[in-house]
């Protein structure tokens, strides 16, 4: 397997590309999985692109973190985040994400946000904050 293409469950106007290390142009995106983290969008695109090698092991994908992932790089083109990497943008993406993981029942990737929540954004998640991006996601 070096490459699985789909549209995303949470959003269909969202194409989402896993490119794995045996397709060919892997080593081409190697440097933005590196800058970014495990994916990354092109928002004019309307376009999810993950790596394939953080959550596959021997040909197995981790779909709750799969899914987490997913739901964060999607939440990043409904905020219409189109500058480089800003803190706070990665946050507002995580509450975007709890919200359309919730809304789609992945109960197990909303327990990866939370468990990972501090550490990525140095405060604990509170529903409060969810007012942040609320709007766009309701």
């Amino acid at each position: 397997m070096d490459i699985i293409s789909y549209k995303s469950i949470f959003s269909p106007k969202v194409d989402v590309i896993i490119l794995f290390e045996q397709n060919p142009r892997y080593k081409d995106f190697e440097p933005l999985f590196e800058e970014y983290g495990y994916g990354f969008v092109s928002p004019n695109d309307n376009l999810v692109i993950l790596d394939g090698e953080v959550f596959s092991d021997q040909d197995q994908i981790d779909e709750d973190v799969l899914r987490f992932i997913e739901a964060h790089e999607v939440s990043h083109i409904i905020l219409g985040h189109t500058t480089e990497r800003v803190p706070e943008d990665e946050m507002d993406a995580d509450l975007g994400a709890y919200i359309l993981l919730k809304n789609s029942n992945f109960t197990n990737s909303i327990q990866i946000l939370l468990d990972n929540f501090k550490s990525r954004h140095n405060t604990n998640f509170k529903k409060s904050l969810l007012q942040r991006v609320s709007d766009k996601f309701f």
